[in-house]
């Protein structure tokens, strides 16, 4: 793959590093591009503020290159049109910066979720279709899509990457579910609580999602350039399941009881615990004492709410020869596991 060059933009969060891993384990040539200096892979890493195409002019020697864009570069924002907006010319600014550079740019494989779908305004139509109407916008998906799309008259094909709630590793993520559930089960053992499921009885028990570990991800990511998938496509596990049906194997995994549904706020509720955690890194010498940068916990204040089925039909990945043969339950415990080989929780 030495003639082939793929850049990741925004590889620090959960889907960056599963792109870095892929590529770098194929034998791919990767560079990496964030707003800080911290080198994320092997090859070069470039820094810049994407909103600022200023920042890319002296990265063009860097960009040459490039072949293939692997975007999961986000910047959210509370007010959708302003999220839209900027989200939007953070791509068209590195898009432009690539091609002014002589980039020879063949695909852009791109970063979706289920926000295409409607997913933050907690209920869409499921199983969700790549096809399906658009909701009202602005939406920042929407954008790159149609952006996408546009450059098809030049030659440059695009694959949308549609995973929904990725199980996966990073520090300092806004959606870190995995990574959530290993503080929040630490924090009842450590306290002697039972391992509440901390969100509503009709979202614990009558409610059907589904997610996306690191390894599909890992492996959506290479086949969407070696397949040359064009379109959209929608990526999970493969399996559809309620929280009732794994929230017992995660109670026991941290040999808890399970308890009932009890809504109560993470967000807040973590907040205040910041100093059991502190104690808790202390003692057991783990690798991060900031219980922000492990796992906010606002993600989980909605998901753990969501009362209406979320969950995507993943029929047109697997009819292009993508695997999607995961149960979550297993892609959930494996993630504790390796929480706890990297010394994240005890």
């Amino acid at each position: 793959m030495a003639d082939k060059h793929v850049l990741v933009a925004g590889g620090a969060g959960v889907v960056g590093r599963t792109a870095i891993d892929a590529f770098e384990g194929a034998g791919w040539n990767v560079t990496t591009l964030n707003r800080d200096g911290t080198a994320l892979a092997k090859g070069r890493h470039i820094q810049a503020d994407l909103l600022d195409p200023a920042s890319l002019e002296s990265a063009a020697d860097a960009l040459r290159g490039v072949t293939h864009l692997f975007y999961a570069a986000l910047k959210p924002n509370a007010d959708p049109g302003v999220e839209a907006d900027e989200n939007a010319a953070m791509l068209e600014n590195l898009v432009a910066a690539l091609r002014g550079s002589g980039a020879s740019l063949e695909r852009i494989t791109f970063i979706q979720g289920g926000k295409v779908y409607g997913a933050q305004l907690g209920v869409y139509r499921t199983p969700a279709r790549e096809d399906d109407s658009r909701h009202f916008p602005p939406n920042l998906y929407f954008r790159h899509e149609d952006f996408a799309r546009s450059l098809e008259k030049d030659g440059i094909r695009w694959t949308a990457l549609r995973p929904d709630i990725v199980i996966g590793h990073s520090l300092g993520s806004a959606m870190n579910l995995g990574n959530l559930i290993g503080v929040y089960g630490t924090l009842c053992r450590a306290t002697g609580t039972a391992f509440q499921f901390p969100g509503t009885e009709t979202a614990y028990r009558d409610t059907l999602v589904n997610v996306t570990g690191a390894d599909v991800l890992r492996r959506a990511a290479l086949w969407s350039v070696e397949t040359e998938a064009d379109g959209a496509f929608n990526i999970t596990n493969g399996d559809i399941f309620r929280w009732s049906h794994v929230w017992p194997r995660l109670a026991a995994w941290f040999d808890l009881e399970v308890g009932e549904p009890q809504p109560i706020s993470l967000e807040q509720r973590l907040h205040a615990m910041r100093p059991v955690w502190r104690d808790l890194a202390e003692k057991n010498n783990l690798a991060e004492a900031d219980i922000d940068r492990l796992a906010p916990g606002a993600f989980g204040d909605f998901i753990f709410n969501v009362e209406a089925d979320a969950i995507f039909d993943v029929t047109k990945a697997r009819r292009a020869g993508l695997a999607m043969d995961e149960r979550s339950d297993d892609v959930l415990l494996a993630h504790l596991n390796d929480m706890r080989r990297r010394k994240l929780i005890p």
